[in-house]
């Protein structure tokens, strides 16, 4: 397919593969910070934002896009642990993390009735097991305690499920938006004074002096510049990429690559959460998901390039499988693609991967000769704010700062107060199914962004219709997010995640970008392709059914009639060579 080539020929101009060393080269900028944060995940963007509130000179670099990676391709769960039951002091902290959400970032959290259907007896004793240890811990998160109910009130809730369970649980967790979650993180920390860098990749890190700071050399993708700063600590948040960015370092990091798949509905094809028992007796889960549903997910070893993955027919059939034996209606709906992921789990070898800690490791390198330099290896989602602290502590104590830590108290930004979705519909026209999926990636900068609607009311218009988006909230997430591309606007404010997944979207939001960004018309024609590059690669392996037809009409829109097939946009290189020499 075309957008596959184009999809190489765009790494080539502005990624950067493999560079190794960097010693000698010509540095065009230099800075100086207490910390360097390296990744901008759930967990690099809350230690900036930790580090940033205590004080310390912060600046975190992110060699592509905030959450553009491993958290990107989870289902935003914070879950309350109970899946980890024997490490009981991890479920008493995701519990407790969970609480902290909600104080934090209620205006992007989300509680979801999930059921547990059960089809033999044996689930039975195992679910009551799960539900003593659940109903525990309840009060705390603010959600009741573990229901058993009849198949007749389960089926009354979700008429999907198989007629043949003998009975189910009932239960409630709670959901965050990740790519909000790590957007918030990343600007709250600028907020308080710490410099956030996308598009930089970390290349080499060297002690200097008396071993006691550090330089770390970066490549700039926007500008093709080398950039460096000296820095007195730097806290590898790589995820997958945590050994890679060690050993820049001459340092070693090990992790347990752990590769996970999901499946995405075209709509919400359920109207509760559905845990269940796979084909092997793992867990696995159905949950509607903003106006898609998810199916997932796997979890097999891995030592792929964690940049290259796409889940494999395996992996698709596996989920089908095992979720239609308490779904079987479920091969009805049409699936619109897949994401994949890798789990940098502790590296705990020779058990199976289900009993390997979801817990985390802070690595210090000081026993190593390198005193300021830490990685992480292990972690989820939901204890991202917990890890952060864990690291600052120790960053405080390397530095000799007495700042605590106020993560778990200090509002995200959005979170100010309550809003009114009523009366802003009634005061700005907007539909009121526009403003609740705006609130709920927003809170309270709604406003603004109604207010710049009002100022210019052909703003209002839908660009995005699955979702929906508008032209306002577009302009708005360019002007205060610092995206540089359509795929980055897909995380600010889910462009182009739909049904359609970007058929009718993507040359509008295209036109708006370059707008507001002042992109030339080969700069527009890139990023088209690479957006419709990275919708191929999770929409290829599904592709069956009623999706190919929805394929063969985005391929009509943008290789006919956008004739892009036949694009001759040529990719200079000069520039990017010769800053490698």
């Amino acid at each position: 397919m075309l957008v596959l080539s184009v999809a190489v020929l765009l790494l080539l101009k502005t990624g950067l593969s493999s560079i190794g060393t960097v010693r000698g080269c010509v540095i065009m900028t230099e800075s100086e910070f207490d910390v360097v944060v390296i990744g901008g995940g759930s967990t690099g963007t809350a230690v900036a934002r930790d580090c940033a509130m205590r004080g310390f000179r912060t600046i975190l670099l992110e060699r592509d896009d905030i959450a553009s990676a491993t958290v990107g391709t989870c289902a935003g769960m914070i879950s309350s642990g109970l899946k980890y039951m024997e490490e009981p002091e991890i479920v008493d902290m995701c519990s407790q993390e969970v609480v902290y959400f909600n104080r934090i970032a209620r205006h992007i959290v989300t509680k979801l009735p999930i059921l547990t259907p059960m089809l033999e007896m044996s689930d039975l004793s195992s679910g009551g097991n799960f539900a003593e240890e659940y109903s525990k811990r309840a009060a705390t998160r603010d959600v009741p305690p573990v229901l058993f109910l009849t198949p007749e009130d389960t089926r009354e809730i979700e008429p999907s499920v198989h007629p043949d369970i003998i009975a189910a649980m009932y239960f409630e967790e709670f959901f965050i938006d990740p790519f909000r979650y790590c957007l918030l993180q990343a600007l709250d920390a600028k907020n308080h004074g710490a410099e956030v860098n996308t598009y930089c990749e970390v290349v080499d890190i060297q002690q200097e002096g008396s071993g006691d700071s550090y330089r770390v050399n970066y490549y700039n993708r926007t500008t093709g510049d080398m950039e460096s700063t000296t820095t007195q600590a730097v806290v590898n948040a790589a995820g997958p990429w945590a050994p890679d960015v060690a050993k820049n370092a001459g340092a070693e990091v090990e992790i347990r690559p752990n590769k996970g798949a999901h499946v995405i509905f075209d709509r919400r094809i359920v109207n509760v959460g559905i845990i269940t028992k796979a084909v092997d007796g793992r867990m696995i889960y159905l949950f509607p998901h903003e106006n898609t549903t998810l199916l997932g997910t796997t979890a097999l070893d891995s030592w792929e390039d964690p940049d290259t993955l796409v889940a494999s027919q395996d992996e698709i059939e596996y989920l089908m499988k095992s979720i239609e034996f308490v779904v079987p209606s479920i091969r009805k709906a049409r699936i619109i693609r897949t994401m994949e992921g890798v789990r940098p789990l502790v590296a705990d070898w020779k058990i199976p991967e289900d009993d390997v800690t979801r817990g985390y490791e802070v690595i210090d390198h000081a026993d190593a000769g390198m005193p300021g330099l830490y990685s992480f290896t292990g972690g989820k989602l939901v204890m991202a704010r917990h890890m952060a602290e864990a690291v600052t502590d120790r960053l405080c104590q390397l530095l000799g700062n007495h700042a605590p830590c106020r993560t778990h108290e200090v509002p995200l930004p959005g979170n100010e107060d309550d809003v009114n979705i009523e009366a802003l519909a009634k005061k700005y026209g907007v539909p009121m199914h526009t403003l609740e999926r705006m609130r709920a990636r927003r809170g309270t900068e709604i406003e603004a962004i109604l207010d710049l609607a009002q100022e210019n009311p052909e703003w209002k218009t839908n660009i995005c219709t699955c979702e929906p988006v508008t032209e306002a909230e577009i302009r708005y997430a360019i002007r205060e997010e610092f995206p540089h591309t359509l795929n980055d606007l897909r995380r600010r404010v889910r462009l182009g995640t739909g049904t359609c997944q970007g058929t009718f979207c993507t040359y509008k939001a295209a036109g708006i970008l370059a707008d507001e960004l002042g992109l030339e018309g080969e700069d527009y024609i890139v990023d088209i392709l690479d957006f419709r590059a990275e919708r191929w690669k999770g929409i290829r392996p599904v592709l069956r059914g009623e999706q190919l037809a929805q394929e063969e009409l985005a391929q009509g829109v943008y290789s006919c009639v956008g004739n892009l097939d036949q694009s001759d946009v040529e990719y200079d290189l000069k520039p990017w060579e010769e800053g490698m020499q």
